[in-house]
């Protein structure tokens, strides 16, 4: 038990366990936020702000605040929401709460949002299934619009039944709260508007059909983009009974011997996206061609004896060892660079 000064000024005495998960939840929040203005700003009056959302969440009184819309040019334009670091700290409560019930769910070759996994652990296992394969095809297919076309009561309704087991009335009204809110009516822009004139509708919440979309960046947003695709994982390992599947947000790797199994696969995953999760299979992504041609995935051009670089991030590291003041980002493209050929 702990005694702290609110925001009155009195003295409260603090024996919430929603206290403490909040706690952790700041320091979660701030390890790759630190010294911005809006954590700064939290981290002043931090125990202030602790037990004001401690209150709200305990009387569910809680609500967002407007986030920070721009669009980012950097590794591809997109447009960002970025949210206000108090809901950042919300968004890791939410995370520490459900994330390990989430995942016991997830298949093994979900690699996106989950401890000890990732780019490198994903390109890792397609190495893996090529060697596997005496002689693989490879069958990749990618969503339109995926975080902006997302069905939120679909979603809503997929996390509650993940849930149903391990039911807590506070979190299913933050989930609620953050899967329903509507981010771009109440964001500020930092941006010109001209900035949105070249990038297209789907990769905009502006152009998103009434109630869908989420906001791309947010922690939420990435573990609830894997609760919502988990359908289809579970789809392509028990009914199409395909073994050698990978998948990082919604970029789907497919491996099999048989071309015809993968070619059959493209009609079976894009007709269960339409019916069961409101999704379209990208109509340019859909790319089937033999292993030994090489091909792209999570930033890596694999071949089934080697693995190299990806354009992208080796145009981006030219980039930076040519500009000023960028020894930390050069280190970190090294560090990347070893784990290829």
């Amino acid at each position: 038990m702990r005694c702290l000064k609110d925001c009155e000024g009195e003295f409260t005495l603090v024996d919430s366990p929603i206290f403490y998960e909040l706690h952790k939840a700041y320091f979660d929040a701030r390890k790759n936020k630190r010294n911005t203005t809006n954590q700064l700003r939290f981290e002043h009056n931090l125990e202030i702000e602790l037990i004001s959302l401690c209150r709200e969440l305990e009387t569910k009184t809680y609500e967002l605040k407007p986030g920070i819309c721009f669009i980012n040019d950097f590794p591809v334009k997109r447009e960002v929401i970025a949210a206000d670091f108090r809901d950042r700290v919300i968004h890791h409560f939410i995370y520490n709460r459900i994330n390990n019930i989430f995942d016991r769910q997830f298949i093994y070759d979900s690699y996106s949002c989950r401890e000890n996994k990732g780019t490198l652990f994903g390109i890792n296992r397609v190495k893996k299934f090529l060697k596997q394969c005496g002689n693989p095809w490879v069958l990749r297919l990618d969503i339109k619009g995926f975080f902006m076309a997302i069905d939120r009561d679909i979603l809503f309704k997929l996390t509650m039944e993940g849930l149903k087991k391990n039911k807590c009335e506070l979190i299913e009204f933050l989930v609620h709260k953050i899967i329903f809110n509507d981010p771009i009516k109440t964001a500020i822009f930092r941006s010109l508007p001209s900035a949105w004139n070249d990038l297209p509708p789907d990769k905009s919440l502006m152009g998103s059909a009434a109630n869908c979309g989420l906001p791309i960046g947010n922690l939420t947003s990435q573990i609830f983009a894997n609760v919502y695709l988990n359908p289809l994982d579970q789809f392509v390992k028990r009914v199409l009974k395909i073994k050698r599947y990978g998948r990082y947000v919604d970029d789907m790797v497919f491996i099999d011997n048989d071309k015809n199994i993968l070619l059959n696969a493209i009609s079976s995953v894009r007709e269960f996206l339409a019916n069961e999760l409101n999704l379209t299979l990208h109509p340019k992504k859909i790319k089937l061609q033999h292993s030994s041609k090489g091909f792209a995935f999570l930033g890596a051009y694999i071949y089934p004896n080697r693995i190299m670089i990806g354009k992208r991030i080796m145009q981006n590291f030219r980039k930076a060892v040519f500009s000023e003041n960028n020894i930390v980002k050069v280190q970190s493209y090294l560090g990347l660079l070893k784990h290829f050929n």
